[in-house]
C-alpha cells in the first residue's frame, strides 16, 4: 500500500521508492491566542504537539516529516507566541527527520519561523515518486497540473468530522478520514488535461490539532466543506467513504446524512 493512515492517529504513513514519509496536517499551532479572546485560557499546546510528533517519528522512523499545511494558526498577522516558539519546534523535529511544509492558508510568515534545512514547498502542491505517484496539497487552492497526474491525491484543509448525538442530546465531534472520487469535468479547463480517466482517488486528512473544529460531513450543509475542489463540485461528495481514526468504516456521506434524517 502506497499510503496508510496510522491507527488511532490523524497522521498518514507513505512508503514510496524506499522512502518513508510521515504526513500530518492542520496543526494550527498558536490557536490558543484566538481562544483567549473567547474567554478560554490554555497554556501553549506547541510542546504537546511536538511530543506527539516525536513519538510518531520514533515509532515509524520516517525519512521525511511533511506538514500538509496550516502548521500555524493566526492570520493575517502571526502572534508573538508563534514567532517565539515555532523556530524551536521546527529545529527539534529537524534533528529526527527532514522537515518539509506545503503552506496552507494560515501559514503566512512561516518562512521566517523555520530552522535552517526545513523545506518550504509551493502552496500548489508536490508529487512524491516517479513510477507510482502521490500528489499532496493543502486544499485551499487549485493544485498545479502535475499534482493531478497521480495515483492518489492527499489533501487537508477541511478538518472532516462526524457529529454524534446521544439520547439526551449531548453532542460530540470525532475527526475522520474521507476517501473520495473526483469529477474531472468540474475542474478548470487548464487542469482537466492533466487528469487521466476518472482521476486519482482523493484522501482528505483529519486535523492533527485537538482544538480545531471540524466540518461535520453527516450534517445537511455541504457548504461547510472548503476549498475550490469542493466548492466547484469536483468531488463526488455523496459517494465519499467516511472512516474513523481507528479504521472503522461509517458508510458513505450520503448514507450518514440519510441515517441522520438530513435533507439534501
Amino acid at each position: 500500500m502506497l499510503a496508510a493512515p496510522i491507527y488511532g492517529v490523524p497522521a498518514l504513513r507513505i512508503n514510496i521508492e524506499r522512502e518513508r514519509v510521515l504526513v500530518a496536517a492542520d496543526l494550527h499551532l498558536g490557536i490558543e491566542g484566538e481562544l483567549v479572546a473567547r474567554g478560554v485560557s490554555l497554556p501553549s499546546q506547541i510542546p504537546k504537539a511536538k511530543a506527539r510528533l516525536i513519538e510518531l517519528i520514533k515509532q515509524h522512523k520516517p525519512d521525511r516529516l511533511l506538514f500538509l499545511g496550516d502548521v500555524k494558526h493566526n492570520v493575517p498577522i502571526a502572534t508573538w507566541q508563534e514567532w517565539r516558539e515555532l523556530p524551536d519546534f521546527f529545529a527539534n523535529l529537524a534533528k529526527l527527520a527532514r522537515v518539509e511544509v506545503i503552506p496552507g492558508n494560515h501559514d503566512g510568515d512561516i518562512e521566517g519561523m523555520v530552522s535552517p534545512g526545513v523545506i518550504i514547498h509551493d502552496f500548489k502542491g508536490v508529487v512524491l515518486g516517479r513510477r507510482r505517484r502521490i500528489g499532496l496539497i493543502h486544499g485551499h487552492a487549485w493544485p498545479n497540473p502535475s499534482v493531478l497526474n497521480v495515483e492518489l491525491l492527499v489533501a487537508a484543509h477541511n478538518h472532516p468530522a462526524v457529529e454524534f448525538r446521544d439520547e439526551l442530546g449531548a453532542r460530540t465531534i470525532e475527526h475522520v478520514w474521507l476517501r473520495c472520487k473526483l469529477e474531472p469535468k468540474k475542474f478548470p479547463k487548464k487542469l482537466r488535461g492533466a487528469i487521466e480517466g476518472d482521476g486519482p482517488e482523493l484522501l482528505v486528512m483529519p486535523a492533527f490539532s485537538e482544538l480545531v473544529g471540524g466540518a461535520a460531513v453527516n450534517k445537511s450543509i455541504p457548504e461547510e466543506l472548503l476549498g475550490p475542489m469542493f466548492k466547484a463540485g469536483a468531488v463526488k461528495l455523496d459517494e465519499a467513504e467516511v472512516y474513523m481514526l481507528d479504521g472503522t468504516f461509517l458508510g458513505t456521506i450520503a448514507a450518514l446524512r440519510k441515517l441522520r434524517g438530513a435533507k439534501h
